[in-house]
């Protein structure tokens, strides 16, 4: 089974898999999966001296392959698409590092909208192979532009901390794989392919997919922390609270290649840095990224693959949680209940405590019992008040075990008209976020101008929320943001003047979740 993830003696252990290509079979130079029970190394057995700590990666580093990805970019027209030769010899570029560092490297190929992608998969020929840490990162880049933070950043930082690993000699208790993507701007082709390709055997060994889309927008303070996995969110967590670095949890459902893990229940990770006002657009260039933002991702990368490499025992008791139904719908002021089923996956029943977490505002909820011996299951109500404002909540149930904490989540939806906030504007809308997610209004599409005048408008968002607001101009090959409403506030108002032509906004739920409301008025 997977998530097999435990802290022990403040080492995080992990059990992961054999190393594949996504055909089923074994990558050049590797052993086929073995059908012999797979057995653990004592902790203090292995040569664990040379993983006490990541090293410190310098930015010029990272800056270097990012320089790298621009150039290409320059060369093949501008931009490193699935289908354009930019990113084939983006991929080329990386498999050629990473063979010069002794990895052993495949490129996987595939087919998609009549153009041939690539996934550059690579393997560090040390540690256990039944046991892999793994990192990932797309390659590619939309047509509008180089794509040099979406996502040079994270394919440069993922690539620098393999480096690392060669340059320091590694020797860890655990296999590390590291994967760069192809086609995930045109729906996670790349990803889906790799992991829809292998068998149900091998996927149910990846104990963990780190994915890092995004991470080195040059204005970035704090950053965002993927909460589906809490031990290693912890990691992460941690490493930036020793150096004064806030972090707030994302959760990218969908929106990258994690979720071709988890569709088949892989348990991932990862981390990403601000929004992005260059967001598939020509200037997202060297100039949208910064070498600070860059350094302190890839250090927080290579320290996380550095912790989960480490040697250690697989659990010996471990479970698994889940909520039936997973989601529920209420009018404020209602209730929705499910049942939160407990299984013992390995060992014995364990006692675990039941909480819940990302609940809204005027909302409570009761477990019976709070406290189940796994194999148990309780009852979830969760209650809300005529003051929870509508929208969609993914609540986050955890049951924290004696020697597991395992969590799922349960996706709340309180109904409700379109709140009063913006009434007054020409033109109103209104949708729902998650947190990490944009939207573009009206509808997804955009409107036109015709004389030069003021543009208006305001954003109301939820509370206890941070939503931005962007107004975007089409300057004949891409969209660019004119204005913008960023403070750190659930509400957003702008007001810009500007010559005839197309027009969109971009509403992104910065932090938080639920129903927000847009008012505009044009020239």
């Amino acid at each position: 089974m997977r998530q097999r993830l435990v802290a022990l003696a403040g080492t995080l252990v992990l059990a992961l898999g054999t190393l594949t290509a996504a055909s089923g079979t074994a990558l050049a130079g590797t052993d086929a999966p073995s059908t012999a029970p797979h057995t653990r190394t004592p902790p203090g057995t292995t040569a664990a001296g040379a993983n006490s700590q990541a090293p410190e990666i310098p930015a010029e580093n990272i800056m270097e392959h990012l320089s790298a990805f621009q150039r290409i970019a320059d060369a093949n027209g501008g931009n490193r698409a699935h289908g354009r030769p930019g990113f084939k010899a983006s991929a080329d570029c990386v498999k050629e590092k990473l063979d010069a560092a002794g990895f052993t490297t495949s490129l996987q190929s595939f087919t998609y909208r009549g153009a041939t992608g690539w996934n550059v998969v690579a393997e560090w020929p040390h540690g256990d192979p039944d046991d892999v840490v793994f990192a990932g990162a797309h390659l590619d880049g939309v047509t509008a532009g180089p794509g040099i933070n979406d996502n040079g950043s994270g394919s440069a930082a993922v690539l620098e901390t393999a480096l690392a690993v060669s340059r320091a000699g590694l020797r860890p208790d655990k296999r590390l794989r590291f994967g760069w993507w192809g086609a995930e701007e045109l729906g996670l082709i790349g990803s889906r392919h790799y992991a829809d390709g292998l068998s149900a055997a091998e996927r149910d060994k990846i104990d963990i997919y780190l994915n890092f889309d995004m991470v080195g927008q040059k204005n970035t303070t704090r950053w965002g922390v993927y909460s589906h996995t809490p031990a290693v969110s912890t990691v992460f967590k941690e490493y930036f609270a020793g150096r004064d670095i806030g972090t707030y949890d994302i959760r990218w459902d969908g929106s990258s290649d994690h979720s071709s893990f988890t569709r088949h229940d892989v348990p991932v990770g990862g981390i990403g840095s601000s929004d992005d006002p260059c967001y598939h657009s020509a200037c997202d260039t060297m100039d949208n990224v910064g070498p600070r933002a860059m350094g302190i991702a890839t250090n927080a990368i290579a320290h996380t693959v550095w912790e989960l490499a480490g040697e250690g025992d697989a659990p010996a008791r471990d479970f698994s949680v889940e909520a039936d139904p997973r989601a529920g719908s209420t009018d404020p002021g209602g209730r929705t209940t499910a049942t939160v089923r407990t299984t013992t996956t390995a060992g014995d029943p364990q006692q675990a405590g039941l909480t819940a977490t990302g609940l809204p505002t005027g909302t409570t909820a009761v477990f019976s019992p709070d406290t189940v011996t796994t194999g148990q299951n309780s009852t979830l109500t969760v209650a809300t008040t005529a003051a929870t404002p509508p929208g969609t909540y993914p609540i986050t149930l955890t049951a924290t075990g004696s020697h597991t904490t395992r969590s799922t989540t349960y996706t709340l939806t309180v109904n409700g008209g379109t709140p009063d906030a913006c009434a007054d504007a020409e033109t109103v809308k209104t949708g729902t976020l998650t947190s990490g997610a944009s939207a573009y209004q009206p509808n997804g599409s955009y409107f036109r101008t015709t004389v030069t005048g003021t543009h208006e408008a305001c954003l109301d968002g939820p509370d206890n929320t941070d939503y931005d607001l962007y107004l975007q101009k089409w300057n004949g090959s891409s969209w660019t943001t004119v204005a913008g409403g960023t403070t750190p506030q659930a509400d957003e108002t702008l007001t810009h003047t500007d010559t005839p032509g197309y027009y969109r906004y971009r509403i992104h739920a910065y932090s938080g979740n639920g129903t927000y409301t847009l008012g505009y008025n044009t020239p």
